[in-house]
This record gives structure tokens, sequence and C-alpha cells, in this order.
């Protein structure tokens, strides 16, 4: 351990990963990348269930029925 720091073994292994290996780029980038496609999926899915919500009051409304009958 490090004598200025109360870092645990795990916390030292984390330290230990050579910033510059090509390896633990890569597999960092695809960490990120999947965690990225996650997060955007899921703003797009809530985005959907407002749309969704939206539509429906759309088309409860008067002004929605008025506009399909063609007045």
């Amino acid at each position: 351990m490090h004598p200025h720091c109360s870092c645990t073994k795990l916390d030292e292994d984390i330290l230990d990963i050579p910033l510059d290996d090509p390896d633990a780029n890569a597999a960092a980038a695809k960490i990120q990348a999947s965690f990225r496609g996650h997060m955007t999926r899921k703003k797009i899915k809530g985005g959907e269930i407002d749309r969704k919500t939206k539509d429906a009051e759309c088309a409860n409304s008067t002004r929605g029925s008025d506009l399909r009958n063609g007045d």
C-alpha cells in the first residue's frame, strides 16, 4: 500500500492498469460504447412513452376529432 493513501487492495489493482495498453484502451472503449448505447436506448424508450401519451391525448381531445371529421 501507499504510505500516504488509505487505498484498498482493489484500488491498488485498478491503479496498476497501464493506461497506454492498447488492449485496455480497446476494452474501455467497448464498455463506454455499450453504456452510451444503453443510455441512448433508455432515453429513446422514455421519449416514445411520452409521445404515445401525447398522441392519446390528441386523439381524445375535441379538436383532434374535429380535424378527423374534416371540420
